[in-house]
C-alpha cells in the first residue's frame, strides 16, 4: 500500500523534462536536476544544462547541498545519446 508523501510536483518540472525529451537541436537540455523545495512542500527544478560532460553532471549531483550547506538529495533526468552504428545516433 502506498502512502502519499504530500510533496507536489511543480509544473516547471514537467515542462523541463518534456523539453529534454522533445527538443533535438544543438542547444537542447542534456539534463534536468530536481530537488525538494526549501520549505519541503514541492519538487522544483534545481538546474538544467546542455553540457554534454557526464562527469560534470555527476559532480553536481554529488556536491548538492541544502540552504544550510548540508548534503541534500537530488533527482535527475539525463538524456543519454547512444550510437546504433549504421542506424545513427539516438
Amino acid at each position: 500500500m502506498s502512502i502519499p508523501s504530500g510533496v507536489q510536483i511543480q509544473d516547471e518540472c514537467i515542462s523541463a523534462v518534456n523539453e529534454l525529451r522533445s527538443r533535438r537541436d544543438a542547444d537542447k537540455p542534456r539534463y534536468v536536476i530536481y530537488k525538494i523545495s526549501d520549505n519541503g512542500q514541492s519538487v522544483v527544478v534545481d538546474e538544467t544544462s546542455s553540457d554534454k560532460n557526464y562527469e560534470a553532471f555527476l559532480n553536481k549531483l554529488a556536491s548538492a547541498t541544502d540552504d544550510k550547506g548540508k548534503p541534500a538529495p537530488r533527482y535527475a533526468a539525463y538524456d543519454v545519446e547512444y550510437d546504433l552504428g549504421e542506424e545513427g545516433k539516438r
